[in-house]
């Protein structure tokens, strides 16, 4: 007899500013939505090898996970941080946004770009319960303020990692998702420095199937 297969299904949400697609892959189906996003900078690009483990996964009943490999193609293409017209994304969101330039350049105005746009756009549609940001290199789960504590020792648990406080950024995605989804989750995950172990990919794949199981029960 043949197990149960998920539901999966793809969709562009947008594209970025040299028009590549910011796709998204959707596995299972049920109200307990968990996003995860693999690169937002393009020089950070640990998260990618999990998001590619765990298109192979079944999702708990109840829970969808919704699968962005890319925030930034553009980025992730080139191996830069920013975006094609050098906005960092990750500064780009209008919750507390305001003008920075250099290597944190923020962009003309808040949401100025198509990928903040985009991906604005989907967490609005999708309400996801929880959003997981892979980031590198500080080695640690962020303690994001407004979140819900369990959720995020229960990853850090799972995945072997510390649990700090980082710094309230201005323009972020996750600050933003705290302001127009309350009572959801939004949190970053920094990777450490360079490519990881086999052994650490499963870790955290398992981090995040156990986030859906919180989120679905």
């Amino acid at each position: 007899m043949l197990a149960d297969v998920p539901p999966i299904h793809a969709e562009v949400i947008g594209r970025s500013v040299q028009r590549r697609p910011l796709r998204v892959v959707h596995i299972g189906e049920g109200p307990a939505r968990v996003l995860v996003v693999g690169c937002v900078h393009g020089t950070e690009r640990a998260g990618l090898p999990i998001l590619k483990a765990l298109r192979q996964q079944t999702p708990p009943d109840g829970a969808e996970l919704l699968l962005l490999d890319a925030a930034n193609p553009d980025g992730c293409a080139a191996g830069t941080r920013p975006n094609a017209r050098g906005v960092d994304l990750n500064r780009n969101f209008p919750w507390g946004w305001r003008p920075l330039s250099g290597v944190y350049a923020s962009g003309q105005k808040a949401a100025s770009e198509p990928e903040t746009k985009a991906i604005m756009s989907l967490i609005r549609r999708a309400r996801p319960r929880v959003t997981i940001w892979f980031h590198q290199h500080m080695d640690l789960v962020d303690r994001t303020r407004g979140s819900d504590p369990t959720i995020i020792s229960r990853y850090a648990r799972t995945a072997r990692m510390r649990i700090r406080t980082l710094d309230r950024l201005p323009g972020t995605a996750s600050r933003w998702q705290e302001h127009v989804l309350p009572s959801s989750t939004a949190f970053v995950v920094e990777l450490p420095a360079g490519a990881l172990s086999a052994a650490a990919v499963r870790r955290h794949v398992a981090a995040v199937v156990d986030v859906a199981e919180i989120v679905a029960s």
